[in-house]
């Protein structure tokens, strides 16, 4: 068991990459991605993209923007949005649904495939056990080195320049953690005027991720991503002198890869 664990561990942190956005020179935006392909496309959180949600396309098609993915033990690389949110009207509610999903792929071919983890559409089952990988902020270098390197010192622009670019995946790896999927409720929804019908399940797992693990993915015990990390789960914390405090549950918000066969079509149509 442990040695099935061990080799599993090492596929997914081999496939968990570190994604960077910038406009201009201001960092927006910082999380996890996998690869589920050999040729390097990755599926991450849209909200990874943009920066923050509602997911909007004026963000993800800004031509000011740039994505910077870094693969353990890969140099960095820029990426392009294949496809970023799904959004479905539905006649009978008053906003749109969203999806927080996204595909990017690199803007240049490396012809060295990459390790991948393959995306299972089937979703979870209740009682499932799964494990979450991401690049979650409770990381630190050994010995705090970024917080210990004097600026002035020869080399130092660099490395803070390289940490700024996900040379965090080389330093740390991703965070892998273990759970159970604890609950799983089905999202329809379907638009008739465009004939485009979705379905996708929202999950709970009994662990916790924290800031950073967004877009990471959610494996099974066969070594295959059946969903994608997109929230910590969040619960009342009310009290008399703070009646609208909220606090981490200790539970991840998951979405399954149903879309992503929707998302592949319209990305090749597009």
């Amino acid at each position: 068991m442990t040695r099935m664990y061990r080799d599993l561990y090492n596929r997914i942190s081999a496939a968990c990459c570190y994604i960077t956005v910038f406009l201009d020179d201001e960092k927006i935006s910082e999380g996890t991605g996998f690869a589920f392909r050999g040729d390097g496309q990755i599926i991450t959180a849209a909200h990874v993209v943009t920066g923050r949600t509602p997911i909007r396309k004026e963000d993800y098609l800004d031509p000011n923007a740039r994505i910077y993915v870094k693969f353990p033990e890969r140099p960095v690389a820029q990426y392009r949005v294949l496809f970023c949110g799904l959004t479905i009207v539905v006649e009978a509610l008053r906003e749109p649904v969203q999806i927080d999903l996204a595909m990017l792929a690199p803007v240049e071919l490396s012809g060295a495939p990459y390790a991948h983890i393959p995306a299972r559409i089937k979703p979870p089952d209740l009682g499932d056990e799964v494990f979450l990988a991401g690049y979650s902020d409770e990381l630190e270098l050994p010995f705090l080195v970024d917080q210990l390197l004097r600026p002035e010192t020869q080399g130092a622009a660099t490395f803070f320049e390289a940490m700024n670019k996900g040379y965090l995946a080389d330093m740390t790896g991703p965070l892998i953690k273990r759970g159970v999927i604890g609950n799983v409720r089905r999202i329809m929804a379907e638009n008739t005027r465009e004939k485009v019908s979705l379905e996708c399940d929202v999950f709970f797992v009994d662990n916790s991720v924290h800031s950073g693990a967004s877009g990471g993915p959610i494996v099974n015990t066969a070594g295959e991503a059946v969903g994608v990390i997109t929230k910590r789960a969040i619960t009342s914390a009310s009290q008399s002198e703070a009646p609208n405090l909220q606090i981490p549950s200790g539970a991840t918000i998951g979405l399954s890869l149903q879309p992503v066969e929707l998302m592949c079509r319209r990305s090749r149509n597009a």
